[in-house]
């Protein structure tokens, strides 16, 4: 198994799907809270459901379409975090992350954040990441600033989940404002 440290509790392993089930088993257990801005969670709900998504990501991550990770703490899942959306011409991706609710106000996302800002801007070498969050999610937005993330604006009725379209806040970063730039 590979894992990539990020501190003393908190790594990335890379997934298979032999992590199917306890994948799902975090979803379901936390399936209301993630639905509130990730409306996959509310469909996700099979270990075959599970498997597909891993499969799908393991193919594009060998393409170069796609990273994600499975956040450890203390060795046991707790969420994931991902570089989606790749521009390869331009050199850049969009970012994902979502963690468990028991998890969450421990400093886990921003700390995970700041190791895929390393992997990004060093490893695959790209010039821009972005975050995309609804403007009602305050803790997602808050990750970004704590990240040195800049605002750009809001893209007005964007998304459509639940039932309703959402503004979505932007935020990047450059290589040129990262600690990790060559």
């Amino acid at each position: 198994m590979f894992l990539d440290k990020v501190d003393d509790h908190v790594s990335f392993k890379l997934p298979t799907t032999a992590d199917a089930a306890a994948m799902l088993d975090l979803i379901d257990n936390n399936r209301q809270q993630l639905g509130e801005w990730l409306p996959w969670a509310k469909s996700m709900m099979a270990i075959s459901d599970e498997e597909k998504f891993l499969d799908y990501g393991i193919e594009k991550m060998a393409q170069g379409d796609f990273w994600f990770a499975i956040i450890l703490v203390d060795d046991e899942p707790a969420g994931m975090i991902d570089l989606h959306q790749f521009s390869h011409n331009h050199r850049h991706a969009e970012i994902g992350y979502w963690l468990a609710h028991h998890f969450q106000g421990r400093g886990i996302v921003t700390r995970s954040l700041s190791h895929l800002e390393q992997i990004a801007f060093s490893e695959l070498d790209l010039n821009r990441i972005e975050i995309l969050a609804d403007v009602r999610n305050q803790k997602s937005r808050n990750v970004a600033k704590r990240c040195g993330f800049t605002q750009e604006g809001v893209l007005r009725e964007s998304a459509f989940y639940n039932g309703a379209y959402h503004d979505m806040a932007l935020y990047s970063k450059l290589k040129s404002e990262s600690l990790f730039s060559k």
